[in-house]
């Protein structure tokens, strides 16, 4: 699974699912003292009403939107669309992470959670619809946002990383009109790029940074959780 979602690989993320569900649904299952452990240490299978509970659609959906971010930032419809189909083969229209996926297939004009937010963007991408630098800005965060509470936080962060640090190159190369008060934004952005480390310290600084240039506003207890993950110890 962490293979497939890093690597964009979708055929390899099919073929990874259901054995991703089994084993981490027993081993949560065996934490919250529901699952007992089997005699010979073997993962049992899920049977057709197991795919329907909710802990192991929180799962699902967690895995999909995954490998819907890495496959969206890579502009790779095609990824997506293999994994849809092909859990749809295996499972029905109703298959594991089919709520995940479907946020990127909706038309969303006013998304309202942060799923929504995720789906509207990375259709955006995966569609090749030109972004501004505040557009690059606000899925970056978003983006951000999601990986931190995924259970492939890891896998996410360094696709992410690069993703900022390639966006934000172009934009410099190509959009520096485009940004608020270029002449004293830009600076403090380039100065971060020069940072070689693709983890969330790096992604939440590079945001902060650019926070200026696309003349963007936070909360203050949003930007204190910024600086707080920009923090290296």
């Amino acid at each position: 699974m962490n293979q497939a979602i890093v690597q964009v690989d979708p055929h390899l993320f099919n073929e990874s699912l259901g054995g991703w569900l089994e084993i981490t649904n027993y081993i949560m299952g065996q934490r919250a003292g529901r699952v007992k452990a089997t005699e010979d240490g073997s993962v049992p299978p899920l049977s057709k009403s197991d795919l329907n509970l909710s802990g192991v659609q929180t799962i699902a959906n967690d895995s999909v939107f995954a490998f819907c971010i890495t496959a969206s930032m890579a502009h790779d419809a095609a990824a997506i669309a293999v994994v849809e189909k092909g859990l749809q083969e295996k499972y029905g229209e109703n298959y594991p992470g089919s709520f995940a996926l479907w946020h990127f297939r909706q038309d969303c004009e006013k998304p309202e959670t942060l799923d929504d937010h995720i789906g509207m963007i990375g259709r955006a991408l995966i569609e090749d619809k030109p972004f501004e630098p505040k557009d690059t800005w606000n899925a970056g965060i978003r983006f951000l946002e999601k990986a931190r509470t995924s259970n492939f936080v890891v896998e996410l962060t360094v696709p992410l990383a690069q993703w900022h640090r390639n966006e934000w190159k172009a934009i410099l190369a190509q959009q520096k009109t485009a940004l608020h008060e270029p002449d004293t934004n830009i600076p403090p952005i380039r100065e971060y790029l020069e940072d070689k480390r693709d983890d969330q310290s790096f992604i939440a600084g590079l945001l902060l940074a650019a926070m200026p240039a696309v003349d963007m506003e936070l909360s203050e207890d949003y930007q204190g959780l910024l600086k707080s993950v920009s923090r290296r110890i």
